[in-house]
């Protein structure tokens, strides 16, 4: 495993502690839990050649700070996909490929009220990512830090429950991906 990816694992176990740091600070922190599918694209020339381009279910554990009524901060782990093939290609140059990969992000989130209990959300910030892609019985481990955008929606069931549906990106350049997810969050107010 490489550094990056030992720095994502110990960056995930950070995950509990910004929960309970955002209990005693103050409440206005979340903490929330999403399912859903990643669309993953990756391109496997550097190891000998071939592509993939699969869905696999994905998870996201997340947690943040809302400032007002229309601004938070949130940090998030997601284990974005564990994707592989039998087949590559086809004929002699037929090859297994697999993508595994997983990532932190830090973005802002900023809310537009379309009732009491209704928002959309629109996040933007950066992701660290660590993906192993995987060409027969060759991996490489690529990792980057890049640009994180997504749309979302959610709807508050009470004041400390609201069901939540994402689309988000992780702008990196191989492999590509994008998630959309429903899950919940729980907000201390």
């Amino acid at each position: 495993m490489n550094t990056a990816g030992i720095k994502l694992k110990s960056a995930f176990l950070l995950l509990p502690v910004l929960f309970v740091y955002s209990l005693a600070v103050s409440a206005n922190g979340y903490f929330g839990v999403s399912f859903g599918n990643t669309s993953v694209k990756a391109d496997l020339t550097s190891l000998g050649g071939g592509s993939l381009d699969e869905s696999t279910g994905m998870s996201k554990l997340y947690g943040g700070y809302r400032f007002n009524k229309y601004v938070s901060a949130e940090a998030a782990w997601f284990n974005l996909a564990s994707v592989s093939v039998a087949q590559v290609g086809t004929g002699p140059n037929a090859v297994s490929g697999a993508v595994d990969m997983q990532a932190l992000g830090i973005y802002g989130v900023a809310y537009v009220p379309l009732g009491k209990r209704t928002n959309i959300l629109v996040k933007a910030g950066g992701a660290s990512w660590d993906a192993d892609l995987t060409r027969n019985t060759t991996t490489e481990s690529v990792d980057g830090f890049d640009a994180f955008y997504g749309l979302g929606f959610s709807y508050g069931f009470t004041k400390n429950l609201a069901f939540t549906a994402d689309w988000e990106v992780i702008n990196s350049p191989n492999p590509e991906f994008s998630t959309f997810s429903l899950g919940f969050r729980w907000d201390f107010k």
